[in-house]
């Protein structure tokens, strides 16, 4: 199964763009909590992988199947980022409040 997943993605260009759009985002946010002296916000992996999750189910997703779609998706794409963003830090909140590691 993991060998045709593999090769659906590789093969024709099939995405989520949704998650990937999260994943940049976040990213660029947790790149920035790592610049911060005293940030509010853990960027550790256990906590990124929390507000990546919160983010997703909070959004729906969005596939493409092949190169030229994602080109023509664009426009939507630049709208959804800053949606993105500020999903990212609500979900940073409640991660915070909740943290699934010890300090």
């Amino acid at each position: 199964m993991r060998k045709f997943r593999d090769d659906l993605y590789l093969n024709t260009g099939f995405e989520n763009l949704t998650e990937s759009t999260v994943l940049e985002e976040l990213y660029d946010f947790a790149e920035k909590l790592k610049n911060e002296k005293n940030s509010e916000f853990c960027a550790c992996w256990i906590c990124l992988a929390d507000v990546a999750a919160i983010v997703l189910n909070e959004t729906k997703p969005y596939y493409c199947s092949n190169f030229i779609d994602k080109t023509e998706s664009k426009d939507y794409l630049d709208k959804f980022k800053s949606e993105v963003q500020q999903k990212i830090v609500k979900a940073f909140k409640i991660v915070k409040k909740n943290p699934h590691h010890n300090k």
